[in-house]
């Protein structure tokens, strides 16, 4: 990359990183200082509905969110011009090639080529197809009254019940404590 094209990729990262400091202060306007800890506009809620409580905890938890998502992108461009100041901006990070121009242009702080970002991106979803094959043990329980397991028991012909059901889920422990079994 020359000096022109180093020169075009920092006027367009630093207008990109105006744009979300400038939404970043938007959402900070206003809001009371302390931002991450929500103050409650009321002295009691005893009176309100526990869906408005909720309603107001789901939108101050979406603000946070949608702040920390501005930061992330304010630090990934500040990490693209440090790149360009190095003297690495524009070469994948994963296998040292050249990214492409026209993905530059789309995403001014990309760290990878497009080939690379899609075999991680893949690589991602397969990892979390993988982690969400290992259920609770509840689910295998259920999966067995969904198939019909349930019409006989393992060890005999006896027709499976919840009885059942429960004392196979317990075999893996409870969270049962000790004053939970006294008896009055």
């Amino acid at each position: 990359m020359n000096k022109n094209q180093y020169g075009h990729f920092r006027y367009l990262l630093e207008q990109l990183r105006q744009e979300h400091m400038d939404v970043i202060n938007d959402m900070l306007q206003g809001a009371p200082h302390g931002y991450r800890s929500h103050e409650d506009s009321e002295l009691s809620r005893y009176d309100n509905h526990p869906a408005d409580v909720a309603t107001e905890l789901f939108d101050t938890e979406h603000n946070a969110a949608l702040k920390e998502s501005e930061e992330f992108t304010v630090r990934e461009i500040d990490d693209a011009l440090n790149r360009i100041k190095d003297g690495t901006y524009g070469i994948c990070e994963l296998c040292g090639r050249h990214i492409d121009r026209k993905r530059l242009e789309v995403l001014p702080y990309a760290r990878n080529c497009i080939d690379c970002e899609t075999v991680r991106e893949r690589e991602k979803r397969l990892d979390e197809i993988s982690k969400s094959k290992h259920r609770p043990v509840e689910e295998d329980v259920l999966e067995k009254v969904m198939r019909g397991d349930f019409l006989h028991d393992t060890e005999g012909d006896e027709p499976y019940e919840g009885r059942q059901a429960l004392e196979e889920v317990l075999k893996y422990g409870s969270s049962d404590t000790p004053q939970d079994g006294a008896t009055m």
